[in-house]
């Protein structure tokens, strides 16, 4: 039997990545690797098993963001105000926050360009 663990993302600035990614949705670094070729961070949230790990490449490598994924997922309370927020912190706009039925959305990219879909549930009764 299998379990999902992990989504890495490549970035180009791994510091600043992490300190997004901490500050943008309370992650902590539970892992860190260095090695000649590589440098890898691994992320995760106090409340879940899922890991976000940041992948540098140390060979000078660019980075090219392709199109055959999809954003990262968040939940958020406040989809608006969470928007905003990560703007504030270096994120830029893709789509801004829009209703369907009892549910907003929006979409950012970090600051290396991954697109992050943000996603406010409606409120339990």
């Amino acid at each position: 039997m299998s379990r999902f663990n992990f989504v890495k993302i490549v970035v180009t600035n791994i510091a600043a990545a992490e300190s997004f990614y901490t500050a943008a949705f309370g992650f902590e670094v539970q892992n860190r690797i260095d090695t000649p070729a590589f440098r890898e961070v691994m992320l995760a949230q106090k409340a879940g098993a899922f890991t976000l790990v940041l992948y540098h490449h140390t060979d000078g490598r660019l980075l090219e963001n392709g199109n055959g994924w999809g954003p990262l997922g968040f939940i958020v309370r406040d989809c608006a105000a969470d928007h905003a927020r990560l703007l504030g912190l270096g994120a830029s706009e893709v789509r801004a926050p829009a209703t369907f039925g009892a549910m907003t959305v929006s979409f950012i990219a970090d600051p290396d360009g991954h697109e992050i879909e943000l996603l406010q549930l409606p409120a339990a009764s």
